[in-house]
């Protein structure tokens, strides 16, 4: 088996991280993911890369060796992909944006319409995919722009924020609380709740909330295809959901606003990132600007 360039990706990523756990996230893939990818590395090698205990995790001396062999190779290949395109692409006048399914076309709508108004001459081009195909995408320079729901940020991105969204907890079957605007997440923590695929960024979103308020998420055993079905689901009594307000499928919908134990709501926030690089076309560069500054309005 021929190595690749996610392989190599992995590697850095653990270098840099010594967690294979964080490297994972870092590479939007599961650690098992990582893992085997290493493993066929190592095997293609005839030697091992790192020294892994159940603690720590560093590199051998052979995998010290190589490392710079291997951020040379990734940094080749980017550099190999600006220059094509630039070579196609000279005066680039495009900019393309992947955005999340959860992104708030109430948002987006309004934004690209004053920048369409500044910069006439520019096309505005929307991708919508799933989180983890956004960033490889845009690692790979496929892509300008990642609008989404707030994540691991690298080294090699620079971000900034667009807008957060308030949280509502959606009760199980017909459980109804009377009465009540607001529901606290640590009064709903030993609810069982229905989850869905870590694509678009709820379910990291939803699990980082309940560690950050140092509670134990408890998950329904089935997963839901999309967020579109978590009410639906939590309607049926399979569990309770968690959706943040733009994405309620329902005018009657039994859902309340989630807030700390102070009483502060809760959010889920979204950023835009951009690959860190000094020779972005100008549209580039215009479009990042715009942003920032829109955000300070």
């Amino acid at each position: 088996m021929n190595m690749n360039l996610s392989q190599l990706r992995y590697v850095k990523a653990v270098a840099e991280t010594e967690s294979f756990t964080q490297a994972a996230e870092q590479c939007f893939v599961t650690q098992p993911t990582l893992s085997n990818g290493i493993a066929q590395l190592e095997e293609e090698f005839e030697e091992r890369l790192f020294t892994r205990t159940t603690r720590t995790v560093s590199l051998t001396p052979f995998g010290e060796h190589l490392l710079p062999f291997v951020v040379n190779v990734l940094t080749a290949q980017s550099k190999l992909l600006h220059e094509a395109r630039n070579f196609v692409h000279p005066a680039q006048k495009t900019v393309r944006i992947g955005i999340s399914p959860l992104l708030r076309s109430g948002w987006l709508a309004p934004m690209l319409e004053i920048f369409h108004k500044a910069h006439p001459e520019i096309e505005v081009v929307l991708h919508e995919q799933n989180m983890a195909d956004l960033y490889h995408v845009l690692d790979e320079e496929l892509l300008d722009f990642v609008f989404g729901v707030a994540d691991t940020r690298k080294t090699s991105w620079n971000g900034t924020f667009l807008y957060r969204e308030p949280l509502y907890y959606i009760p199980r079957g017909s459980q109804i609380i009377e009465g009540k605007s607001t529901v606290k997440l640590e009064d709903i923590a030993d609810e069982t709740f229905v989850m869905v695929p870590n694509v678009c960024g709820l379910a990291k979103a939803t699990r980082a909330l309940f560690r950050s308020n140092r509670r134990k998420l408890k998950e329904y055993s089935g997963e839901a295809l999309s967020y579109l079905v978590l009410e639906e689901w939590a309607s049926l009594g399979l569990g309770s959901a968690i959706l943040p307000k733009s994405k309620l499928q329902s005018s009657e919908s039994k859902a309340i606003l989630l807030t700390d134990k102070t009483g502060r709501e809760l959010t889920l926030e979204f950023e835009a990132i951009w690959l860190n690089t000094r020779q972005q076309p100008a549209c580039l560069q215009q479009f990042a600007e715009f942003l920032q500054d829109y955000n300070q309005r």
